[in-house]
């Protein structure tokens, strides 16, 4: 399983790029996994305390899976443990997983900008594309290409980019620090709006 992510500012992109890059992949005859990170505080997929998952989570259950009709969800209670996920994710054997977002894990990165300005708190080593808004505008950034994911050239490029620079997954993920202007919490979460400035 080959694993990259993509991050960047709320608003530069992201979500779309991870959308026109499944959509490519698939197309040429990879199979897909994502992995969103979700950075506030209380987010529960099952935030009904009173349904039968949550119950059994809050039981002592270490695994959870809610059996439905047209889809299978299981919860893991407990933190954020990327080697974790994506050893649960390897066992579904994906050609390529997605990471939106994830600013601590050392993985082969595309950033998606708005402007300049956010690539510096952005940029690894291992960083080997540029998406997004601004990517609408360049053809690159520094050394990155910067590539558009809402063109067919761009889009073609950007897979091309993933299959040559992203290598099979080796655990433990490295881990990078969290550079200060990357929010570690959420955004318009009412119950932590006093710690949610306004995102730089």
């Amino acid at each position: 399983m080959k694993v990259f992510q993509i991050v960047g500012v709320r608003k530069s992109g992201k979500t779309t790029t991870v959308e026109r890059l499944i959509g490519k992949l698939k197309q040429k005859g990879y199979s897909v996994g994502t992995v969103k990170c979700i950075n506030c505080p209380v987010f529960s997929l099952d935030g009904n305390a009173k349904s039968n998952t949550a119950r059994h989570a809050a039981a002592g259950a270490d695994v959870v899976a809610a059996f439905g009709r047209n889809e299978t969800d299981f919860i893991f209670p407990g933190g954020q443990d990327i080697d974790r996920t994506l050893s649960i994710m390897s066992f579904c054997n994906p050609d390529f997983c997605i990471v939106e977002g994830g600013y601590e894990f050392n993985l082969p990165r595309i950033v998606c900008l708005r402007s300049m300005s956010e690539l510096s708190d952005r940029l690894t080593e291992k960083t080997f594309a540029v998406a997004g808004v601004l990517a609408d505008t360049l053809c690159s950034v520094g050394e990155l290409p910067a590539l558009s994911a809402l063109t067919d050239e761009g889009l073609e490029k950007l897979v091309f980019m993933a299959e040559k620079n992203v290598p099979d997954l080796i655990l433990p993920v490295g881990r990078l620090q969290r550079p200060e202007s990357c929010r570690n919490f959420c955004r318009g979460c009412r119950k932590h709006a006093a710690e949610c400035p306004e995102e730089k």
